[in-house]
């Protein structure tokens, strides 16, 4: 007969879980956008659905999965993106004329727009029945306020996001789900896809420029040069910009210096500027709004309202987030344990 003495004792030595061992940060905004963009899902009444219904069964599934102790879905707040086009005007720009997703659905732009406004607020309602929590701030980004939440805990941070810039935060206890790769990095794997260390990462973004938020590089650079001419970036901690500038300095007093060098000089307001915007460590957040943040991780998690839920799907004429709704919804039960009694 074999001895199982020694799974006991493990077993007995496990101690339970507790409210912030793993905590799923959601940025939420990202999230909705993609579902609303990829799924046709409609109602019963003609009406597009979507972006709710994507955002629902992709919380799911990350919490089946990741099977988090604590879930934050982080919104971005109005004019939360003020700041960094304080510091160019060109940030996020092209996205207030990007063309129609949906033809078909939507006759205009503008129609699209407001159909994506209402399903996030009556995404935000479907949250408020669930043991989640969900922040906001005036005048923020969801970066800032995810960003502060990560780098403020040494619990273990999953953060669910098709954003690049999350990237630089990845850290022995954070790692970034993506979305579309369908992958956890970590500090396992990081380099090989991003090719250096996280903390170089926003470096490397600064030289290279980020074309979906309308900030623009050093124009005949790629990221294969930045390697090869700037080594240290790969795997020495702590490579700053000023590592690249006195490189650049350096290079152009040799005999034949290649372009690049004087042309990244040329353009270093612009690198620095990338640098600040896309820069995670250090957030844009002041006292007030950090202690607002800490006051909501301070707070009990809410209950889960299943009536509540499920009449908001009947109510929206919605037969089911999956086909056993009821089920889906018993996913998020074991996160309400952590309340205070």
């Amino acid at each position: 007969m074999k001895d199982f003495s020694n799974i006991l004792e493990n077993l007995n030595e496990t101690p339970p879980p507790e409210l912030n061992d793993h905590i799923l940060i959601i940025d939420a905004m990202n999230t909705l956008i993609r579902s609303f963009s990829l799924l046709k899902a409609m109602n019963p009444s003609g009406a597009h659905v979507g972006g709710l219904v994507g955002f629902m069964r992709s919380l799911g599934f990350l919490t089946r999965t990741i099977e988090p102790t604590r879930i934050f879905v982080v919104w971005d707040g109005k004019g939360g993106s003020a700041n960094r086009k304080n510091m160019n005007s060109d940030y996020k720009a092209n996205r207030a004329t990007m063309r129609i997703t949906h033809w078909g659905l939507y006759d205009t732009k503008k129609e699209e727009t407001e159909a994506l406004v209402s399903q996030i607020y009556r995404t935000q309602d479907y949250l408020e029945c669930l043991p989640v929590q969900q922040m906001m701030l005036e005048k923020l980004e969801a970066d800032d306020i995810i960003a502060y939440l990560a780098k403020n805990t040494n619990k273990k941070v999953t953060i669910v996001s098709s954003d690049k810039d999350f990237l630089q935060l990845v850290s022995p206890n954070v790692e970034v789900y993506s979305p579309i790769k369908k992958k956890t990095l970590n500090m396992s794997n990081i380099v090989e896809d991003i090719q250096v260390i996280p903390e170089n990462y926003n470096v490397i973004k600064a030289l290279l420029g980020d074309n979906s938020d309308g900030l623009s590089g050093v124009k005949g650079l790629g990221i294969k040069t930045i390697l090869s001419e700037f080594p240290d970036i790969v795997n020495k901690p702590g490579t700053t910009l000023d590592y690249i500038f006195e490189v650049c300095e350096a290079k152009i007093e040799e005999k034949k210096p290649k372009k690049i060098f004087a042309k990244i000089l040329s353009e270093w307001d612009n690198v620095e500027t990338n640098f600040k915007m896309m820069d995670l460590h250090e957030t844009m957040l002041d006292d007030k709004e950090k202690d607002h943040i800490l006051n909501i991780v301070n707070n009990d998690i809410p209950d889960l309202q299943v009536g509540a839920f499920l009449r908001f799907l009947d109510q929206d004429q919605i037969n089911g987030i999956t086909k056993n709704t009821e089920g889906w919804l018993e996913t998020f039960r074991p996160l309400t344990v952590f309340n205070k009694e």
